[in-house]
């Protein structure tokens, strides 16, 4: 399996996790007639925020691997890439400073969250996207 294919199938679980994070929290907080239980919804967006976390490790140990080898022939596509990881990461981080520790600034997490789910749309999109576009997966 080449490192793209890992990279790119780790992608799809993190973009997974990522959007039912999203889509509870957004059921959460958004439906007045809501048939879901509120406490349950929550404990699904914490779940999944911590699964988001996880499975950033991997794509960032296997992305600044990718970066090392590449050296001065960074494309684009790639240096897009690798700034938009960066926004994602400080925004990550930011949102579980937020809810964990900071818990004054509270009223930021949503917006926090909506940004964490656009970035990693982005992301997923000019580099696991682009690779499924490809026909990567046969390769």
């Amino acid at each position: 399996m080449s490192d793209y294919l890992l990279k790119s199938l780790i992608a799809c679980l993190f973009l997974g996790a990522c959007l039912t994070a999203f889509l509870s929290m957004m059921a959460a907080m958004g439906k007045t007639a809501l048939k879901a239980d509120p406490a349950k919804l929550r404990r699904l967006h914490r779940i999944s925020g911590y699964a988001v976390l996880v499975l950033f490790l991997p794509l960032a140990y296997l992305g600044g691997d990718f970066l090392g080898e590449l050296g001065e022939g960074l494309t684009v596509r790639a240096a897009f890439h690798f700034v938009l990881a960066t926004m994602l990461l400080a925004v990550l981080v930011l949102k579980f400073l937020v809810v964990r520790v900071y818990k004054q600034f509270a009223r930021f997490a949503p917006a926090l969250g909506m940004t964490i789910f656009a970035l990693t749309v982005v992301i997923f999109l000019i580099t696991a996207g682009y690779f499924f576009l490809r026909g990567g997966i046969l390769d």
